[in-house]
């Protein structure tokens, strides 16, 4: 980072927070002992090629490495590390810089599947690594500050607490690792894709310490094992495994060919030669192994035939057989009946491929209470983290203490609100309210029903709209009825949306268009329909410009600044596989018009970068925000304007400062400038999410009374496991009556307003209660929450030209076409804007 970025990032006010109930808590953090010295480390470079002469792939380099170490090949009582990439040690393992060491190993088949690989080694130094920069950036009052030095020096001790487990358990990633189960013990999600727990961690720097972070984590796989005990799972539990005996239908062989298409197997028996070949599915037949024939010493058999005279005849005969392709002329394909298949473990499922019913099962299966949570944890550093046992750790001299980090936390005051024109306070308990009239209702003149489901009666849909209109009418709103109940067709969604726009009014645009699909009509006939109005009716006055409820105006403390703009922005990044393809980032931005900060406009824009984290249009679109507010006020530009962003790592602080923050203050100046006015003062703080933090009250009766054990929205945590320079800290804002709650990490990278850390804690927390969504405080600031739906709604309003893909070849999956000319921007994208009768709405809601 360069130092004039480094020194504009925001520090940590002097003055300690103090406000809200104190309350000690355990979190999932063990410090690394004081005895540790922070020792120099070397660092080597390690290339590994295969018996051709290609470079070897990274599961291979590791596979060399630890057999290397297993064989001593480093040296007695020598323990290197390796990250895939590089190899770090405490003890030199060259003879002088400059020369390298040679190394030729064979590595014996993984779990006896497939054949013994050679490979040769290369080792040479790289550089020295100086850990003790991380000893400077933990301590207080210290002035060393976040850079690349720190990042390095995380990523080589991260490397010294993971590499011993690594060797020893399933891996997904660089810090996750996965013990295999017991066969009782063994979880799926419907389909048969195989859900495994596992644990996490990771170095973490704290206050005057070094943190080692513990957490459970899940992931999904390809089950692994005999195909034949696998089948039933796979098709959901259909069939029983006796009942495979009399075959499959037409559908089920496509369903498991869908399935087992592209994975690596191996077979119950062994070749001739004592192996057992590692081979991937093609396919699978449709005919069974009973009837499929090939040429076999001059004779035509069926694969049944050959395997009964080879002395193993078939239990399930009558099941189809996986095909392998051959990849070679002249030969041809191989037939393996299903029943001698056995998959490989290891094989990872993507959890983005998962499907709604798998998702909901993921979720369930993984929501686990804090106390619970707490003590797989300890099981993990104690029975399988083993870190007093762990030689690369004890070769640095690094030890960890016995018990998980107590801490002080604060509890903060929930905001009051108000939900009547009388004033009247409501107080909300455990991050909740109730609304018995909104402060503002909408008037509903012209809208349209549709009903997608073929199946429900119009007796019905009558019925649930009526109620719908009751529960409207009870919190002050103004309806008229709808004109018609349209029965739409989801295969021409246009023509019946189109029908309904027109019949709403003739002379009026239509306000709303309610639509029933067929997912949701099982509400319908169903008693908590009426509370399902209940929160219909929030997000519809929201979206007709209405106001549910509002922080009264002493609960949003902008100091000095009575004009001010809240402003919530985040970027939906497309999954690896379609980044391959072109396909772009999209970037959301929210931001209050009103001082209450409850009504909110969105735009969203494409970025025409390719992989970039950075919001492009981020100026243009602000003072798009800017100007409004200064139209709909009739007065000034806000005069303060609070900045929070979401999807944004440590390691793109100085990106965001250089390409983000710095944009808007130069975009800012000129535009009040020519009103005469100073710019407005800056606060910009980056929320994240995605860490594994977790943190439970060590007195149950002060534990969320709604929440299963997991502390109270409010409570705050800006001590210990947090670094002392940088102004930070994490807020858990809402109930989490399933699983335990994650909190939010805040980081405050700029702040010109001049908040203390009361002040931006407070507000942070009382901006999470003005969702027109629900009656819930949320997990972070509302204007994120509207970002990240708007986010996830843009993504379908761009378009682009995809990157050619070349067809797939005999037996294998997709391969990437050659790179076009300007692979770095989108080609051909275009975004489809809002129209102009919503894009000042909260249509996002």
């Amino acid at each position: 980072m360069s130092s004039d970025i480094k020194n504009k990032i925001a520090l940590r006010p002097i003055e300690p927070a103090t406000r809200g109930e104190r309350i000690e808590v355990t979190v999932n953090y063990i410090e690394i002992a004081k005895s540790f010295k922070y020792p120099d480390v070397h660092s080597y470079t390690f290339e590994v090629t295969t018996q051709q002469r290609k470079k070897a792939k990274r599961e291979e380099s590791e596979e060399v490495f630890y057999q290397l170490l297993k064989n001593k090949e480093f040296g007695q009582n020598v323990f290197p590390v390796f990250d895939g990439n590089m190899i770090y040690s405490s003890d030199e393992l060259c003879d002088g810089k400059s020369n390298k060491k040679f190394y030729s190993i064979n590595i014996p088949p993984k779990d006896g599947a497939g054949r013994a690989k050679s490979f040769s080694a290369a080792l040479k130094y790289s550089s020295g690594c100086n850990t003790y920069q991380m000893a400077e950036y933990v301590k207080v009052n210290t002035n060393q500050r976040w850079g690349d030095a720190i990042q390095n020096n995380l990523r080589v001790l991260n490397t010294f607490i993971n590499s011993n487990v690594r060797s020893q358990y399933l891996t997904h990633g660089r810090k996750q690792i996965f013990p295999k189960p017991n066969p009782q013990d063994r979880l799926f999600l419907p389909d048969g894709i195989e859900l495994m727990l596992g644990f996490y961690q990771s170095i973490r720097p704290g206050w005057d310490k070094l943190l080692i972070n513990i957490d459970i984590c899940a992931t999904t796989f390809y089950p692994s094992g005999p195909l034949i005990d696998l089948i039933p799972k796979i098709l959901a539990n259909k069939k029983s495994k006796d009942e495979l005996r009399r075959g499959l239908s037409r559908d089920e062989i496509k369903h498991l060919e869908f399935f087992i298409k592209g994975i690596s197997f191996t077979t119950t028996y062994h070749s001739a030669n004592n192996s057992r070949p590692k081979k991937k599915a093609s396919n699978i037949s449709e005919k069974s192994a009973q009837q499929l024939k090939f040429d076999y010493n001059g004779r035509n058999i069926s694969v049944s035939e050959y395997f009964r005279e080879c002395g193993t005849p078939l239990e399930y005969s009558m099941l189809p057989c996986i095909v392998v392709k051959s990849t070679k002329r002249g030969q041809n394909d191989a037939f393996f009946p299903l029943e001698i298949c056995s998959i490989i473990s290891g094989q990872k499922f993507k959890v983005d491929d998962l499907n709604k019913p798998q998702r909901q099962d993921m979720i369930k299966q993984t929501a686990i209470k804090p106390p619970d949570r707490f003590q797989r944890i300890e099981n993990g550093f104690t029975n399988v983290y083993k870190h007093s046992e762990n030689n690369a750790m004890k070769s640095i001299g690094m030890l960890v203490e016995k018990e998980l980090i107590k801490t002080e936390s604060r509890v903060l005051d929930p905001p009051k609100l108000t939900s009547t024109l009388e004033n009247k306070e409501i107080i909300p308990e455990s991050g909740s309210w109730s609304v018995p009239k909104f402060i503002a209702p909408a008037t509903l003149h012209t809208w349209s029903v549709v009903c997608f489901d073929p199946n429900l009666k119009k007796l019905q849909v009558e019925a649930a709209i009526r109620t719908l209109m009751e529960v409207l009418v009870e919190k002050g709103l103004k309806v008229n009825k709808p004109v018609k109940i349209i029965q739409g067709n989801t295969q021409n969604c246009k023509d019946a949306l189109t029908s309904a726009a027109q019949r709403a009014n003739p002379k009026l645009n239509p306000q709303l268009i309610v639509c029933i699909l067929c997912l949701q009509s099982k509400e319908i006939g169903e008693r908590r329909w009426r509370q399902v109005c209940h929160n219909i009716a929030l997000k519809i006055n929201g979206k007709l410009g209405g106001t549910n409820s509002r922080l009264i105006p002493k609960q949003l403390d902008f100091k000095d600044s009575k004009r001010y703009m809240v402003i919530g922005a985040d970027v939906f990044h497309p999954s690896r596989e379609d980044k391959r393809k072109g396909r772009p980032s999209t970037a959301a931005i929210v931001a209050s018009i009103d001082p209450p900060a409850t009504k909110y406009i969105g735009r969203y824009s494409m970025n025409k970068k390719l992989k970039n984290e950075v919001i492009e249009e981020i100026d243009s679109i602000v003072l798009d925000f800017v100007e409004l507010f200064e139209k709909v006020s009739k007065k000034s530009p806000p005069e303060a304007i609070l900045f929070y962003r979401d999807g944004v790592a440590e390691g793109q602080f100085e990106s965001i400062m250089e390409n983000e923050v710095t944009k808007l203050l130069d975009a800012l100046k000129p535009f009040y400038e020519t009103r005469k006015l100073p710019p407005p003062k800056l606060t910009f703080v980056i929320m994240q999410k995605r860490h594994h933090t977790r943190a439970k009250p060590n007195d149950e009766s002060k534990a969320d009374p709604k929440g299963n054990g997991n502390c109270k929205p409010g409570t705050v945590i800006d001590k210990d496991i947090v670094v002392p320079q940088y102004f930070t800290f994490f807020l858990q804002s809402h109930s989490s009556p399933l699983g335990t709650a994650r909190p939010a990490y805040y980081h405050v990278i700029y702040d010109e307003i001049g908040f203390s850390q009361d002040e931006m804690q407070t507000l942070t927390y009382n901006l999470c209660f003005s969702s027109v969504r629900c009656n819930l405080s949320l997990s972070m600031v509302t204007p994120l929450h509207y970002a990240h739906n708007l986010a996830n709604l843009a993504k379908n309003l761009v378009t682009y030209k995809e990157f050619p893909v070349k067809p797939p070849g005999r037996g294998g999956r997709q391969t990437q076409a050659p790179a076009p000319a300007d692979p770095e921007n989108v080609q051909d994208g275009k975004v489809y804007p809002a129209h102009d009768n919503i894009k000042n709405t909260m249509y996002f809601a």
